[in-house]
């Protein structure tokens, strides 16, 4: 387990919500992956995108997982082009290493977006990473805005 797994682990224990974590014995996990281990669509199973923000900061936008972003809503949104955050700068900047970027524990580096594709799951529950590469929780999406306290919520998938 890496420290920012533990980081969240612990941040989801204070929360009342560690009963909730999925640990699942495989460390190439995917979305697709992710989601016929548990039983549901893709698009229930949340992607964390990290984006270059201005003077040195980061955007995280946490989307479902079928959505792509759209560049256009993208620049409507934050006023520039998206330009992906490059791997090696992402734990730097957010907390986590690429391809465990999540909602939760981000340094202040970062700033945390939930997309707007995430709410056509009100009434079912979503699945977040929490930091490493097996485990996710399972939250509805009122649950995941109170404990991930995001900017706020933006349209900038498809």
């Amino acid at each position: 387990m890496n420290e920012a797994e533990a980081k969240c682990r612990e941040y989801l224990r204070s929360k009342g919500m560690d009963g909730r974590i999925i640990d699942f014995k495989n460390t190439d996990i995917t979305a697709e992956s992710t989601a016929i281990a548990l039983g549901v669509d893709v698009d229930r199973i949340c992607k964390g995108l990290a984006f270059k923000g201005k003077g040195g900061t980061a955007l995280v936008v946490i989307a479902s997982g079928k959505s792509r972003v759209n560049n256009g809503r993208f620049r409507d949104v934050f006023g520039f082009r998206p330009h992906m955050l490059p791997a090696e700068e992402t734990e730097k900047l957010i907390g986590h290493v690429a391809g465990t970027i999540n909602p939760f524990c981000l340094k202040d580096t970062a700033k945390l977006y939930l997309d707007l594709s995430i709410r056509k799951h009100i009434g079912e529950t979503v699945f977040p990473g929490i930091g490493g590469e097996d485990s996710v929780v399972e939250l509805t999406v009122d649950e995941l805005e109170k404990l991930s306290d995001p900017v706020c919520w933006v349209n900038v998938t498809l």
